[in-house]
């Protein structure tokens, strides 16, 4: 884990995410100030992934919409290192204020430690540290016990929902530390997690399959399998494979052989297309946004 980090590059892209209200920086600025203009309803993945797709448009000008984002998570990190979500989930899972992701917290370790290159501010590799910690602490709520081995919780819910995307890119964000944090102890630790959350899943991946070789998003016990969509189902792919990558184990060989074996397959994406419409019926996407009670 000691190649260098590229401070403009990101396990998939988000560029998309920065650019999304226009090609310039001053229309990047208008989206994050969309993203953060109320801190009860921000949500901290929405802000991270535009920083780190600003950063990887490699392009120096938008370097303060990168500040920005930036300032914002190192402001609104708290003493545990943690990034708070004020409102309740809005669909799939029974999550209400404040909650906590694995996958902020990756996402934003990745996101300070380049950020910390590119606008030369080495504070951020302390914050970048403190994001850590809780996918460290085996006695945090974002961090299973299985029989496997330790799992890191998207979503933590109770039963646990082992969200497996939101798995994987937290895992990313470890690997990160692990490469580049500026306290050895920190980058040990964080090595060590790595591996063991790889192992983990490599012990627990065959528990994502459903028929035909397809992928499910998860492995709550919701009243119907929540099989992925097509395009969840094309991202596992590639998230498994850049694992792969980084730690490689013949339990993830074996299964991107089959995912993507499934997804050449008309047939069995029209079953998970079916699955997944008799899911989202019982289980709508969308609902309000319950602001906070103070």
């Amino acid at each position: 884990m000691s190649a260098p980090l590229d401070p403009h590059a990101y396990y998939f892209d988000l560029r998309h995410k920065a650019t999304a209200g226009g090609p310039a920086p001053s229309d990047g600025a208008a989206v994050l100030a969309g993203l953060t203009a109320d801190r009860d309803t921000a949500n901290p993945v929405y802000v991270l992934q535009f920083g780190l797709g600003a950063l990887q448009l490699r392009d120096p000008a938008w370097l303060g919409c990168v500040a920005a984002a930036a300032e914002w998570v190192e402001r609104e990190q708290d003493a545990d290192g943690l990034l708070a979500y004020r409102f309740p989930m809005p669909h799939t899972f029974p999550l209400d204020p404040p909650w906590y992701s694995s996958l902020a917290q990756g996402e934003a370790a990745s996101f300070l430690l380049r950020a910390a290159a590119v606008l030369d501010r080495s504070v951020l590799l302390a914050v970048a540290e403190r994001a850590v910690d809780p996918l460290i602490d085996p006695g945090s709520a974002l961090v299973v016990s299985t029989p496997e081995g330790p799992a890191l919780e998207e979503y933590p819910t109770s039963p646990p929902s082992f969200v497996l995307n939101g798995w994987i890119t937290s895992l990313f964000g470890l690997h990160d530390i692990a490469r580049a944090a500026a306290t050895p102890a920190v980058a040990a630790a964080a090595e060590q997690a790595f591996e063991s959350g790889v192992e983990t899943l490599a012990g627990r991946i065959g528990l994502y399959r459903v028929a035909l070789g397809w992928t499910r998003y998860d492995l709550f016990p919701h009243p119907l399998v929540n099989v992925a969509s097509p395009s969840y189902h094309r991202l596992h792919i590639g998230h498994l494979e850049t694992l792969q990558a980084l730690s490689p184990r013949p339990e993830f060989a074996a299964a991107l052989e089959e995912w993507k074996r499934a997804a050449t397959s008309p047939a069995a994406r029209t079953v998970a297309v079916a699955r997944k419409v008799a899911f989202r019926l019982l289980r709508p996407r969308s609902r309000r946004i319950r602001r906070r009670v103070a």
